[in-house]
């Protein structure tokens, strides 16, 4: 297959709303876990569950874009270990945008379902166990989570370092055309 000249308009969109929708779980992850008990930490929850499972519905159509359309060449002058650091970052982060929202459903679903999509749709996986199974997997859910922020940090600052300091095209390639 040959590289394309730049990211597609939808792998540019998929991108974007992810990235929103990563921060905006992270913004609702830390509410949620500090407002106390009621009804608003049960909104959260619930938007939180939501947006998780649109989050991953969107990396997984992204992944079949990214497979089908390829992605472009990189900027020249990166040495073997940049290559190699940049190749697995990537790895890690739709590594972990999967993994994070599917133990999470798979955690609500052991100890606190239903898991209901925005209140309408039943999605509770079947697993089993309870609050001591589902406490071990949102365990793990926030593990996860925290190392998914980080990557993501340092996905941002590598994107930054290429336009500030490289001043290459790497970040402008999932820009919007001008």
């Amino acid at each position: 297959m040959t590289a394309p000249a730049t990211y597609s308009t939808t792998q540019k969109l998929l991108h974007w709303v992810i990235a929103l929708l990563i921060a905006e779980q992270v913004i609702v992850a830390l509410a949620m876990t500090n407002v106390g008990k009621g009804p608003l930490q049960d909104q959260l929850y619930e938007w939180h569950k939501s947006l998780g499972l649109m989050a991953l519905a969107l990396v997984l159509a992204r992944i079949l874009v990214r497979l089908s359309r390829g992605a472009p060449k990189r900027e020249a002058g990166l040495l073997a270990w940049q290559r190699k650091a940049a190749d697995a970052s990537h790895a890690a982060l739709y590594g972990l945008i999967v993994l994070v929202p599917i133990l999470g459903w798979a955690g609500t679903s052991a100890c606190c379902a239903p898991v209901n999509l925005f209140g309408a749709l039943p999605l509770t996986l079947p697993v089993s166990g309870g609050m001591p199974v589902g406490s071990a997997i949102l365990n793990v859910h926030s593990v996860a989570a925290f190392a998914l922020v980080a990557l993501v940090c340092l996905h941002a600052g590598a994107a930054l370092h290429h336009h500030v300091i490289r001043r290459d095209g790497t970040l402008r390639r999932m820009l919007a055309a001008r």
